[in-house]
């Protein structure tokens, strides 16, 4: 897993770090490598001139959930933005469900940092299996999640790009 815990009197980069918590089952590993380079180069274009910076945290592998939850748990809470990616289901045991719904409890409390939390759904256009269609269906009518859908790499990171753009502008616009 990778988490990093910070106290902003440690830092004298002067820069302005945001984390952003990637989470995405084991079988997308490609996927998450995209959206770390999707953010890393919003990162270098947009944000670092600004002074900002958003920090990626996430697991590595999906036994890191139920191995370390209590840390997972606290790195989504430290989290100012979540994103999901997924294609088919919520994982074993159903542990990306409640990291997802603890993210969405984050950004209704208002005494937490989560800003936004977003949903990249890999295309599965083949799909019969009435509970994974049932799971893209749940997916799509969650209240206040946005929800973007690929069918490749490509689409995924020039998505996630704009919407890792969006947070820094609007990061940006806070800070004056």
């Amino acid at each position: 897993m990778v988490a990093i815990n910070y106290h902003p009197a440690m830092l004298k980069h002067g820069f302005d770090m945001h984390q952003v918590f990637l989470s995405a089952p084991g079988d997308l590993e490609k996927e998450r490598d995209a959206c770390r380079t999707a953010i890393s180069d919003v990162n270098a274009a947009e944000a670092m001139p600004s002074k900002i910076l958003l920090v990626t945290v996430g697991l590595t592998n999906d036994g890191q959930i139920a191995g370390f939850r209590s840390a997972v748990a606290d790195n989504v809470r430290k989290s100012a933005y979540y994103i999901q990616v997924f294609e088919d289901d919520w994982g074993t045991r159903n542990l990306f469900r409640k990291m997802f719904f603890l993210a969405t409890e984050c950004r209704d409390d208002a005494a937490l940092p989560m800003q936004d939390v977003v949903v990249f759904l890999k295309a599965a256009p083949r799909e019969t299996d009435p509970e994974i269609l049932a799971f893209r269906k749940e997916l799509q009518e969650l209240p206040g999640v946005r929800v973007f859908h690929f069918d490749k790499i490509e689409s995924l990171k020039a998505q996630l790009q704009q919407v890792s753009s969006g947070w820094v502008r609007q990061i940006a616009e806070a800070s004056g």
